[in-house]
């Protein structure tokens, strides 16, 4: 499968044979009566279609094959297949969609979360069995709002083809436009194209999010794509908030396939600038003037975790770059504190002990470039510039929460102690590892002018008073942490404790 250069696509070779070959008069039964139920009611009802969906699934006198054969030709019919059980035209084939995008949703009964796991299970060993493939899986998500009908696609473990179908949705998109004041119904339709990849690349085939990624690039670096401002990753969202109209799957939404295309890309240094440009935009989604963003209502921490994993795993080079763009106005500056402000410290945020984690990890590598005389002087400042840029990131980020956030403000404070309690914690533990066994044992310094050596024994002595002269009222553990760093520089060459200061002063004024 491959998108077109027309922006349509090409269907695969080898298609899967169509349902009910077995001629299974019980299947061909249940098939009719679901179709003769689609008759009834208004247009685009699903209703009956997913109570007739239920009815069929609960009945004792069909085996699990003849359940699984009898789904199978409701997905092809619904989407505009051929069967041996017959075939429906676009209006019955639409009713059909609608009953299992309702039964995606569990928007209401007969459509029970229930439901919607067997339905899931069946269409899932549908294409392990070769009964369901590409074409009939994109025939029920290509149109828009299907958040219902991919949430049905969870359990499929074929990479392959859930990338064709992406592909597909992705070439589609294009066709469509994504000017949304013109009615373009591109941005939702890409959307399902992320969603869909991400699933493909979950199950081992990341050709898919790749394509998607490169689609964003493409056309946000033409312009907006609606209005005087609004860009593709925007309209994304927006259009396709909580998953779609009448319905809270936000896991299908743009802010969460967005978020998860970042990890499903391939990692490599060609995607990495689009990655960054998309993290950036996703970090700082929020406040007047988005929709569907990062403080949208409902369950965001799934989507929230995704882009604590991008910068967890790039923690390193962000920071370095972060501190490396001031004054350029390029997105990678202050990135590292909007993340933190707008991620790290938001009490939906799932990731606390793997970022706290990163952080140290970066931060010990960095004291011990600091420290280590035998690297040229360039890359010793430049490891206390990253570390400076990193403490006035968690400085700052920690009093605009504190300043910003709603909620009472004694335990936003606390909230932040803590997190940044947990730090200092770490941070100690890993300097203490890098130092001789009898130092740790005895708590003595070692080398006089070893800064890793008098960092690790100036924050166990911190660690060990039971107050201190002072603890600033908002960010609490973190000034004392910077000002323990840079009191331990200071004993250095002046060089690196003015690259540190630098950096710490653009982000937090102490």
């Amino acid at each position: 499968m491959h998108i077109a250069g027309d922006g349509g696509s090409v269907s695969p070779t080898n298609s899967a044979p169509p349902a009910c070959t077995a001629g299974d008069p019980q299947v061909q039964e249940a098939v009719d009566q679901t179709v003769a139920a689609t008759e009834f009611g208004q247009p685009n009802d699903g209703a009956q279609a997913a109570y007739q969906i239920s009815e069929t699934l609960a009945r004792t006198d069909l085996t699990q094959e003849q359940k699984d054969e009898y789904i199978a030709a409701i997905v092809q019919m619904a989407g505009g297949q051929s069967t041996l059980c017959g075939s429906v035209d676009e209006r019955t084939a639409d009713k059909l969609r609608t009953g299992l995008n309702d039964i995606g949703t569990a928007w209401t009964d007969p459509a029970t979360p229930e439901l919607r796991d067997q339905v899931t299970d069946s269409i899932a060993r549908g294409v392990a069995d070769g009964r369901l493939d590409a074409d009939d899986l994109y025939g029920i998500v290509s149109e828009p709002g299907s958040a219902g009908t991919r949430q049905l696609l969870t359990d499929v473990r074929d990479g392959n083809a859930l990338a064709a179908v992406a592909d597909r949705l992705a070439g589609d998109a294009r066709a469509q436009g994504y000017d949304i004041n013109d009615h373009q119904t591109g941005p939702e339709t890409l959307t399902a194209a992320a969603d869909i990849a991400n699933m493909a690349a979950a199950n081992g085939n990341r050709s898919a999010a790749n394509a998607v990624l490169a689609e964003i690039s493409r056309v946000e670096a033409r312009g907006p794509v609606a209005g005087d401002d609004m860009t593709l990753t925007q309209a994304m969202m927006a259009t396709t908030v909580g998953g779609g109209q009448w319905n809270n799957l936000y896991e299908r939404d743009g802010f969460h396939a967005l978020s998860g295309l970042l990890n499903s890309v391939s990692q490599t240094p060609a995607n990495q600038p689009a990655q960054d440009k998309l993290f950036g935009d996703l970090v700082r989604s929020g406040g007047e003037g988005y929709v569907g963003g990062i403080d949208e209502g409902g369950n965001r921490g799934p989507a929230l975790d995704q882009l604590g994993m991008y910068f967890d795993r790039n923690v390193g080079r962000l920071s370095e770059t972060d501190w490396r763009m001031d004054n350029t106005g390029d997105p990678h500056h202050g990135l590292v504190q909007d993340f933190m402000r707008n991620v790290m410290l938001d009490p939906d945020y799932g990731r606390a002990a793997q970022t706290q984690d990163a952080l140290t990890n970066e931060m010990t590598r960095l004291a011990v470039q600091v420290g280590d005389t035998s690297l040229p002087p360039e890359t010793r400042e430049n490891a206390a510039s990253t570390l400076g840029a990193m403490m006035g990131s968690l400085q700052q980020a920690g009093a605009d929460y504190i300043a910003n956030a709603e909620g009472d403000a004694e335990a936003k404070v606390a909230f932040v102690r803590q997190f940044t309690d947990i730090i200092t914690d770490k941070l100690i533990g890993k300097l203490g590892e890098r130092l001789p066994e009898g130092d740790i044992q005895d708590g003595a310094t070692g080398a006089a002018n070893n800064f890793v050596d008098a960092l690790w024994q100036k924050l166990v002595d911190h660690q060990t008073q039971a107050a201190r002269d002072h603890v600033d009222e908002t960010t609490g553990g973190l000034l004392d942490l910077s000002q323990t760093i840079r009191t331990t520089m200071a004993t250095g060459e002046a060089s690196l404790l003015n690259a540190f200061d630098l950096r710490v002063e653009l982000y937090f004024d102490h």
